[in-house]
């Protein structure tokens, strides 16, 4: 920030502060170039200001972090997570409660922890198929499914899910990246991310490819993590009536639904996509439509 902007804002704590970083650098008109132009590397006429040089500074920075280490308290924040926001006016059910959001935001990458949560497909609204969940989420990254896992006792219902870090569409192959959870978000929530395995060689190449699958979609199916014998840490059927749970390679998870239900009937489920806290608008940025009208091809 500029001296003039910090006149004019009025910071009162922390949160004022990255407020307004987090306006000001998610701002239309802020470009990091210019920032970097006008405030790193300032112009004197023609010439350009010196600065130091790579060792002076790694010597000033190994010096700072030293005298952070010896000088500064160590505090642990132990305050639970403010829980996420949801976009009001649509009907979500999985979602609701403030345990499930505030478990949500622990479990998310860093740089997506200011978000709220936007609904974008739901079997109440928009019919109960793969072909509907795949059409209203072809376009969004970084989407959160919900599941209503229904147990024997009709009076109890867990509530699991997944996290995917690329748009859901039918592939002939695995996709996604290591960003991609399971998770049980109600009750006992527990998150599993999932984990490269950097002791495996050449002659576990078959492990390797079946750890890394992140992402399944198919006309008949869709899953994430998978093991050899064609299990996947969560998998969901065509109808979305049914769903199976077993532990995956790279996860690490628990059947989701619980030991004694690797598979179970499907009631509710719901996606979300994420949007920005600062502006409301989707993490993934503005989609356009015009890309997706093939009617001129």
């Amino acid at each position: 920030l500029s001296k003039n902007q910090l006149k004019t804002i009025n910071f009162t704590d922390a949160t004022s502060w990255w407020n307004a970083i987090k306006a000001i650098t998610l701002s239309p008109t802020f470009s990091f170039q210019k920032h970097l132009d006008k405030k790193v590397y300032p112009r004197f006429g023609k010439a350009t200001r010196r600065y130091p040089k790579r060792r002076v500074l790694s010597r000033m920075i190994r010096y700072n972090e030293q005298w952070a280490l010896d000088n500064m308290p160590v505090y642990i924040d132990q305050t639970p997570p403010k829980p996420m926001g949801y976009i009001p006016g649509k009907p979500i059910i999985l979602a609701k409660p403030a345990s499930v959001r505030s478990n949500l935001v622990k479990w998310l990458p860093v740089a997506l922890k200011s978000t709220k949560l936007d609904l974008i497909y739901s079997t109440e609204n928009d019919g109960r198929s793969l072909s509907s969940f795949y059409e209203k989420c072809k376009r969004t990254k970084h989407t959160i499914v919900l599941i209503e896992a229904m147990t024997k006792s009709s009076n109890n219902k867990v509530i699991i899910g997944m996290f995917a870090s690329q748009s859901w569409n039918v592939h002939p192959t695995s996709y996604g990246d290591g960003e991609c959870f399971l998770f049980r978000a109600d009750p006992d929530a527990k998150c599993f991310h999932w984990t490269p395995d950097f002791s495996s060689g050449f002659d576990d190449i078959e492990n390797q490819v079946i750890r890394e699958q992140f992402m399944v979609a198919r006309n008949e199916y869709l899953a994430m993590g998978a093991n050899a014998d064609g299990t996947n840490g969560l998998r969901l059927d065509q109808d979305l009536n049914q769903g199976e749970s077993y532990p995956a390679l790279g996860f690490g998870n628990e059947p989701l639904a619980g030991e004694n239900m690797k598979s179970f009937e499907v009631g509710t489920v719901e996606v979300y996509r994420l949007v920005r806290d600062v502006d409301g608008k989707a993490v993934d940025g503005e989609v356009d439509d015009s890309v997706w009208n093939l009617g001129g091809m």
